[in-house]
């Protein structure tokens, strides 16, 4: 777990940035999980303001994020200011944009064939059962995630550290194995396992008294920053594993991370 405990690390030693970048993530969530939830029944007012408040968080979410692991590619463990992540990660922001469209395709396509065969299998009645439409939708999204993988890893890291477009990311990516990086590959497979295990207990648990849900709510919002924060590593796994190979791009090769991440920590 040499690669973990590298990780680690470095978040230990940029942990207000860590903390800033989880807790705007965490805003993101809950403020669209609120429109999914209150939305239709809210005031006009509330209905259209929500939506651009957690575009907002959304936004600044990806500027940050991106910003972050840019940082981390060239600072190492090194501290940023708020305003420093947002500014490098605005470099990044339409291919990462780009890229989620992109992605958001091949999960429209898996799922129009997965819904396709599930309905022939089970019959249009039996997939009005509530437990039949909630495992169709789990496993989905852990097959497509299982699926896009490889994808899914790597282009985000290709582009941050390589500063590519997203037409050469993809073209670049085919000359890395997965095989050669099994701790990021556990802890990928670990996060979607932890998401599993949650959404299992909460479809079969959820409901009870006032003090019960509120214990559960709160109970969610832990699971949400652990997974956030594995999130977070998953995404500096990815930078220094691409960073690690050396590749050279546009006459100018990447630096290998990796030796530059076991020196000593500036605060």
């Amino acid at each position: 777990m040499t690669e973990i405990k590298k990780t680690l690390t470095i978040l230990k030693a940029r942990w207000p940035e860590v903390v800033l970048i989880i807790g705007v993530n965490l805003l993101a969530i809950l403020s669209s999980r609120f429109i999914a939830k209150f939305g239709s029944k809210s005031i006009r007012t509330i209905a259209y303001v929500v939506p651009l408040v957690s575009l907002l968080f959304s936004v600044i979410r990806m500027l940050l994020r991106c910003g972050f692991l840019r940082t981390t590619y060239l600072e190492n463990s090194r501290r940023q200011t708020p305003l420093a992540l947002l500014r490098t990660g605005t470099h990044f922001f339409w291919r990462m944009f780009v890229i989620s469209l992109i992605y958001s395709l091949p999960f429209m396509l898996l799922s129009l064939v997965f819904t396709w065969s599930v309905y022939n299998y089970f019959g249009c009645d039996k997939m009005t059962s509530s437990h039949i439409i909630f495992w169709f939708s789990t496993l989905f999204f852990v097959f497509v995630n299982l699926v896009l993988i490889k994808l899914i890893l790597l282009i985000p890291a290709l582009i941050i550290v390589l500063d590519c477009s997203v037409f050469n990311s993809f073209r670049l990516f085919r000359r890395y194995k997965l095989s050669n990086a099994k701790e990021l590959v556990f802890l990928y497979l670990a996060n979607i396992a932890i998401g599993l295990l949650w959404s299992g207990l909460s479809f079969y648990s959820w409901g009870g008294t006032c003090s019960t849900m509120q214990s559960q709510y709160a109970l969610r919002i832990v699971v949400l920053l652990i997974t956030s924060f594995i999130n977070l590593m998953i995404a500096v796994m990815a930078v220094r594993f691409v960073a690690s190979k050396n590749l050279v791009y546009d006459n100018q090769p990447a630096e290998d991370l990796s030796k530059r991440t076991d020196g000593n920590l500036k605060e």
